[in-house]
């Protein structure tokens, strides 16, 4: 790591840490003895970078309570989330790297061969008892090199899933779908029958996004693809597009395509509109975030009375169905500790109370008795911070993000139907060959093997030919692109990991 530098730090989901050391002013006192205790009772420092998308006041009664409670005066210097990624480049290029902060999955093994981040074993041994119990089943994952763990996994588990109109169902009495047929049968029945009692045909069966994965997951898992991923053929590992099933897939979206039963702009639409499209009441089936569909985006949906909406498993042709493994130890974030933090232990430490209990309530839900209460045993919002723009306004939510626990405060708020649709999600996992390190190839070429499939699906949906031969030479086109190169890397990686993790 010391023989050449960080040219740069590629961060793909920009959440949290870094800024410079502040310096400790001594007191002004003339007298030796009196600076003495001054100077050993400070707090030691540590500091952090958070990357923002709302703003929120820098001074706020959350951070003093962090500070208060863990006795380690965190500074964290707030920065917008576009500008997050060369902040950090930058402080980590000029040997001011923050104590703690936060790098996706793909630059972990950067960081370690430039020696930018530290290994946390004995750290986490010795002073971060919670990290061990919340973490402990998850630090051999994307950032566990040579036998050590470079990195903490973010460990958030959102249970993708299809979520389904019940109230549409019970309208046009159709029994909720467990099978292609039956949701088929269903979206038709959202397309043509009028379920929203308007007398007009405006609404929309399956709300699909080219830009959205997470919407297309429950099809290819009803032929038993997992999306993104890739399974073992003949001893290889195989990108999911070459997947056994991915064609059929295709086919069936095809179909459903023609009929007009998913959303015409799947290929345009961006991101926000599709999920717009949903709040606004014309979209009957729609596969994301349990946390987002039955929990935060309540307060975003137009009718009244609310939708109401179930969420289901929906079996292929061989019985397969369901959704993608997490993989808490491969996360996309790991929050990781600078190699030149001058106190690495109170940055563990700061880190383990983030994970505590009480620190990740604190972080999450804000101060008992001025945030929230319990009432009978039940958790209460105290008005207004029930709006989480209020919260925010006194640092509620915000320092969640530098680390917090793993089935805690978050997921203990959630209600019965989004704890539901997560539950469901966990216990219908697609089989998939999973590996921890990117192929080089991946690496070296970002995203143009994603793209061509994503090209390719677009294509092969709205296609009226020959499907078949459009896959024919697809394939082809991919493997020669770095395909088969992408399959050779892959299967050596998996097979030194499954020896290495034994």
């Amino acid at each position: 790591m010391k023989k050449r530098k960080v040219s740069r730090i590629g961060v793909p989901f920009a959440y949290v840490l870094a800024t410079a050391l502040l310096v400790t002013a001594c007191s002004g006192s003339n007298s030796k003895e009196e600076a003495e205790p001054a100077a050993s009772s400070a707090p030691p420092t540590v500091t952090a970078l958070l990357s923002k998308t709302t703003d929120f006041p820098e001074d706020n009664p959350v951070i003093e309570e962090i500070r208060k409670r863990s006795g380690i005066n965190l500074q964290v210097q707030t920065v917008g989330n576009d500008d997050y990624e060369t902040r950090l480049n930058t402080l980590l290029v000029s040997g001011q790297a923050p104590d703690i902060f936060t790098v996706g999955r793909t630059k972990i093994q950067e960081l370690i061969t430039n020696g930018a981040i530290l290994p946390l074993d004995e750290l986490i041994e010795q002073h971060a008892p919670n990290i061990k119990e919340n973490r402990g089943d998850y630090l051999k994952g994307g950032a566990y090199v040579d036998g050590k763990a470079y990195g903490i996994p973010e460990g958030f588990v959102p249970g993708s899933a299809l979520a389904i109109r019940k109230d549409w169902l019970d309208r046009l009495k159709l029994p909720m779908p467990t099978n292609l047929e039956e949701y088929e049968n269903v979206l038709r029945a959202f397309v043509n029958d009028d379920p929203d009692n308007n007398g007009q045909k405006d609404t929309i069966g399956v709300g699909l996004a080219i830009q959205v994965d997470q919407t297309w997951a429950h099809i290819f898992g009803a032929y038993n693809v997992p999306m993104g991923r890739q399974v073992l053929v003949d001893g290889k590992v195989t990108p999911w597009m070459l997947a056994p099933g991915y064609l059929d897939a295709v086919k069936y979206l095809n179909k459903l395509y023609h009929e007009g039963l998913i959303d015409p702009e799947f290929a345009t639409v961006p991101t926000l509109q599709s999920f717009q499209k949903l709040w606004n009441g014309k979209v009957g089936a729609y596969n994301f975030n349990a946390d987002g569909i039955t929990q935060n985006w309540l307060s975003r949906y137009v009718e009244s009375p609310a939708p109401e909406f179930e969420y289901a498993v929906i079996k292929g042709p061989d019985g397969h169905g369901g959704y993608l493994n997490p993989n808490v130890a491969d996360s996309n974030l790991y929050t990781v500790i600078s190699s030149k933090a001058k106190d690495p232990e109170a940055a563990m430490k700061m880190l383990d109370f983030l994970v505590s209990e009480e620190g990740d309530t604190l972080t999450w839900a804000g101060i008992e008795g001025s945030q929230y209460k319990y009432e009978n045993g039940e958790f209460q919002w105290i008005s207004p911070y029930e709006d989480a723009v209020k919260l925010r306004d006194v640092g509620g939510y915000m320092y969640s993000v530098l680390l917090n626990r793993m089935n805690g405060m978050r997921e203990a708020l959630f209600n019965d139907q989004t704890k539901q649709g997560r539950q469901l999600a966990e216990e219908h996992l697609i089989e998939e060959a999973h590996i921890y390190k990117m192929p080089q190839i991946e690496i070296d070429r970002g995203t143009i093997l994603k793209d061509m499939e994503k090209e390719f699906r677009t294509k092969a949906i709205l296609a009226k030919g020959n499907v078949d031969q459009l896959y024919e030479d697809f394939k082809k086109k991919y493997l020669a692109e770095g395909g088969n190169d992408w399959i050779e890397q892959a299967t050596k990686i998996y097979n030194d990991e499954q020896t290495s993790r034994q």
